[in-house]
């Protein structure tokens, strides 16, 4: 398209498929869907395909803080992908942590206080690989082979990805060369039911990183960059807007994690 003028190039950008959890019966053209699969989009065939369990191939884990106006129906502030509770996590709107307010300070917070803390939320980001053999929405088998994928999780889903990362560490093995086997439990409290992931790790995979996955990885931390380098550009527009002679002492410089490509590649 930009060879013949359609596109100036401005356009462009990498767009990660999500990996997810699908609570819908039906599409939009009336397809009957698997509730409770975990599915993505796979531009192969551009559509998006079903199944589970499906075997997850992580590269980078990371976090994110991101406000969702249920009113406005869109995210209105985020913050910086972080990959460790040390790093501060600075937001777009001047702040750190979207506002997020720890459990044990919530006390003096009025309801409608607590209400918002309830639309800001923590998320876990694993970058990876994914496979498995699954469904289109029409019924038709399509196999996935090794699709980089992100896969976003918050709430119930957060403390299941959190210990499987956990449990790899803990068998002192880099997570790359190792992968995750995720399927889903149907769950039920009150009038509402839901899903939530239930992950195996196979931490003697002995994976090895080729050229390819190299290439994979460097995309994953060009998006993180990416992301990151406009959400401090906007958290120092906000601070300098709302600047004043007490933010000097407060103040604090994010710092630039190597990139982890370099890092492998010596």
């Amino acid at each position: 398209m930009e060879a013949i003028g359609q596109d100036d190039g401005s356009s462009k950008g990498v767009n990660i498929p999500r990996l997810g959890i699908n609570r819908s019966p039906e599409d939009d053209d009336g397809n009957q869907l698997p509730v409770g699969n975990l599915f993505t989009f796979d531009s192969n065939v551009g559509q998006n395909v079903y199944g589970k369990p499906v075997t997850f191939r992580p590269f980078i884990s990371a976090m994110q803080y991101m406000h969702y106006d249920p009113d406005k129906s869109e995210y209105v502030n985020r913050s910086i992908i972080f990959k460790n509770w040390k790093e501060e996590a600075v937001d777009i709107l001047g702040g750190t942590k979207c506002g997020k307010v720890p459990f044990k300070d919530r006390e003096s917070l009025t309801p409608e206080q607590l209400a918002e803390q309830r639309t800001i939320r923590c998320y876990r980001l694993l970058y990876g690989l994914l496979s498995f053999k699954g469904v289109k929405a029409n019924g038709e088998e399509h196999t996935v082979s090794n699709l980089p994928t992100l896969w976003r999780v918050t709430g119930t889903a957060f403390a299941p990805v959190g210990s499987a990362l956990d449990q790899i560490t803990k068998c002192k093995k880099l997570m790359f060369t190792t992968t995750l086997s995720v399927d889903t439990k149907r769950q039920k409290k009150g009038g509402n039911v839901y899903y939530t992931p239930e992950i195996s790790v196979n931490a003697d995979a002995g994976l090895e990183m080729s050229k390819e996955d190299m290439e994979t990885l460097g995309v994953f931390q060009e998006v993180i960059t990416k992301e990151n380098t406009e959400v401090i550009d906007l958290y120092k527009a906000a601070k300098k807007s709302n600047y004043d002679s007490s933010d000097k002492d407060m103040k604090k410089v994010v710092d630039q994690v190597e990139d982890p490509v370099d890092v492998l590649a010596s």
